[in-house]
């Protein structure tokens, strides 16, 4: 009978410490991030910049003024950091402005990016075909490939 006590007892000491172990444990400290930038991170805001400085531009004086500065800083950016357009192709200034301008209110403040980002819904309701903008402007549309020759590979 003291053999069996003792096994029973053996038993239950090495299951306390196992629990005990396990739930004492300290969890295991959370991964350290990688030291410097991300390569693809970085890959990626190249790859986007001439889209992203449609909203980095400066606004203008009127909505018309303001895509104006939008389309024509998107197409500057892709053209000094040698990345894939967005803008195809941009009227002279006082063109696009004089076509912008006989377009209704609505519509004006709709073709600038960083009004239309934030008014999706009001400005769909607004929104012109791209024929209908060509005339002002011509953007490259979302599947289409354009690529640029002179555009460097993403980094490793």
């Amino acid at each position: 009978m003291n053999r069996k006590l003792t096994v029973a007892a053996a038993m239950l000491v090495a299951v306390a410490g196992a629990i005990a172990f396990f739930a004492l444990r300290s969890p295991p400290p959370p991964p350290r991030p990688a030291p410097g930038p991300s390569a693809h991170g970085s890959g990626i805001d190249n790859a986007m910049a001439a889209a992203t400085a449609l909203y980095d531009a400066p606004d203008g004086t009127t909505p018309c003024e303001t895509a104006y500065n939008a389309f024509a800083h998107s197409e500057d950016v892709a053209k000094n950091a040698h990345v894939t357009a967005v803008v195809l192709r941009l009227a002279p200034r006082d063109e696009f402005l004089a076509r912008c301008g006989a377009l209704p209110p609505a519509t004006q403040q709709c073709l600038a990016p960083k009004y239309l980002r934030g008014h999706r819904e009001e400005c769909a309701r607004s929104r012109m075909s791209p024929d209908a903008l060509k005339p002002m402007v011509e953007l490259k549309q979302a599947g289409t490939a354009v690529s640029n020759a002179n555009e460097p590979p993403p980094p490793n």
